[in-house]
């Protein structure tokens, strides 16, 4: 059996000290604005450094979590000028399984599901706040009547001044869905040039656009199922078992498919909270449903019994 080598018996082996001699450590001498010189050289040739960011999330406000910081930076040639502004723009991104809490300069909070992405300017201008998208996150603006926030998708925008609000823009699929919990958002498609917005959402409203022939469907929803993979709070009022199912999927990602249409339309009303885990939340509502489920390669599959 192994056993680990204790301090005194490290030190009395000769050959291992003759090799602990040769070793010197010599502190480490750093100017700060060579260091900040480096740094910016990197960015004007256009490289990018990735840090991971990691924790423990279980629905705590306080938790991070996995995360890609990207930086990368833009240099702007003023119109007339020869005087040459630098733009930073950090980009986020959720690692697989991770939910993200980002904060943006203008201390709107941003929580990003998992491998969704967001990048963003360190400063955002005079003009107004714009991001680019994608995946699923649930915005929390700040109000500012002067300089709207803009969300830009591929297909797609949306404009707020402040709200709350939850969009899903899954690069696999061609519905971006936008679900407003409170204030007002305006929806933009991308061939939209006239200043009015396509769709006015209301809260407890959402809009799914299609990227592909342009249609747009606003429809009544509940806002609360739309936040619950955030704080972890399930309140299902007469929701179908597919709409259920499509929250706790989002929620744990993990995908989750119901063999029949018949008994995707089954409605439940039930409220689960954060210290339950999916198998907890499914073997409960296995009882009334009448369903049995199984995970195949990581993916739960829902029968009749």
């Amino acid at each position: 059996m192994y056993r680990m080598k204790k301090h005194d018996d490290i030190i009395g082996d000769e050959k291992l000290q003759k090799y602990i001699e040769r070793v010197h450590f010599v502190p480490i001498v750093s100017d700060p604005n060579t260091l900040f010189d480096k740094v910016c050289y990197r960015i004007k040739c256009g490289r990018s450094r990735t840090i991971g960011v990691s924790s423990v999330w279980k629905y705590l406000s306080i938790a991070a979590s996995l995360a890609l910081l990207i930086v990368s930076s833009l240099f702007i040639i003023s119109s007339g000028e020869k005087n040459v502004s630098q733009m930073s723009y950090l980009e986020v991104k959720s690692i697989s399984g991770s939910k993200t809490r980002v904060v943006l300069p203008d201390s709107s909070v941003v929580w990003l599901n998992s491998n969704a992405s967001i990048r963003y300017p360190q400063v955002f201008t005079s003009q107004n706040r714009e991001v680019e998208f994608t995946g699923e996150a649930l915005f929390s603006i700040t109000k500012n009547k002067e300089k709207p926030f803009i969300v830009v998708m591929d297909g797609m925008k949306v404009e707020v001044l402040g709200t709350v609000f939850n969009i899903h823009s899954d690069s696999k699929t061609d519905i971006i869905e936008t679900t407003l919990l409170d204030g007002t958002v305006a929806v933009f498609a991308d061939n939209n040039n006239t200043g009015k917005a396509d769709v006015i959402l209301s809260p407890n409203e959402q809009v799914l656009y299609n990227r592909t022939d342009g249609e747009v469907k606003v429809q009544k929803v509940s806002g609360a199922l739309y936040s619950a993979w955030v704080n972890g709070v399930f309140h299902f009022e007469n929701n179908t078992l597919e709409e259920v199912m499509r929250t706790l999927s989002r929620a744990f990602d993990v995908s989750i498919h119901i063999e029949s249409d018949m008994l995707a339309k089954k409605k439940f009303t039930a409220q689960f909270f954060h210290h339950e885990t999916l198998d907890e939340i499914l073997s409960i509502l296995q009882v009334s449903a009448k369903y049995k489920y199984q995970k195949v390669k990581g993916e739960i599959y829902i029968t009749s019994k």
